[in-house]
């Protein structure tokens, strides 16, 4: 059960993106966050992040979508990057349905690193390749069921699936904001969240 979790004095709180290289992690932040869709992306190697500024209970509050390489080769890279995280989305590929066990590899990384409460929404990515996942839907429903949280299903080509994924992690991340500044597990009415500022995308060196 959460109870509070401290945002830092200057209203930001991290969020992370993980899952196994080429799912689609980056294209997903970059249509999500810039319109954007680039079929060839490259894999990210020096993380970068995203700035989503929301309004909430007359706060301005910045949520920093942090992407990190999937890749087994940066695991203890990536670690360092997922420390102080309050949420995550946890993104496979459904054409390879191999990505959605990883994801609960990565989903037990994340709950050693920042706690079993942690908030987060998986994401079955490339939704427009497959279209139907009628055999695996057991095994997704009786895993989320489990955890206790969110799937959809989404498209970083078509943008299918995408506002409904973010909007359900940032929702469920701020209605355990108080007005103090806390984090509490008390659940509340609907929230009014309104974008601040045009959203943002930084680059950081990696480690």
């Amino acid at each position: 059960h959460l109870d509070f979790i401290k945002m830092s004095e200057d209203n930001v709180l991290k969020l992370v993106i993980l899952g196994e290289g080429r799912v689609g992690k980056t294209s997903i932040l970059s249509k999500y966050f810039k319109q954007k869709f680039n079929q060839g992306e490259k894999s990210t190697i020096n993380p970068s992040f995203y700035e989503k500024n929301v309004k909430y209970q007359g706060k301005e509050i910045q949520l920093t979508f942090w992407d990190t390489d999937g890749q087994e080769q940066f695991n203890a890279i990536s670690t360092m990057y997922y420390q102080g995280a309050v949420g995550a989305l946890l993104v496979y590929d459904v054409s390879i349905f191999e990505t959605f066990n990883k994801v609960k590899s990565w989903v037990k990384t994340l709950q050693e690193a920042v706690g079993k409460d942690i908030i987060f929404v998986i994401a079955g990515n490339k939704y427009d390749l497959v279209g139907k996942m009628d055999e695996h839907m057991p095994e997704i429903d009786s895993y989320c069921s489990q955890e206790k949280c969110k799937h959809f299903f989404t498209s970083a080509k078509t943008g299918y699936g995408l506002d409904n994924a973010f909007s359900t992690l940032i929702q469920s991340v701020l209605s355990k904001v108080k007005p103090t500044g806390a984090v509490s597990g008390r659940k509340g009415k609907k929230l009014k969240v309104e974008e601040a500022k045009e959203d943002k995308q930084k680059k950081k060196g990696c480690c």
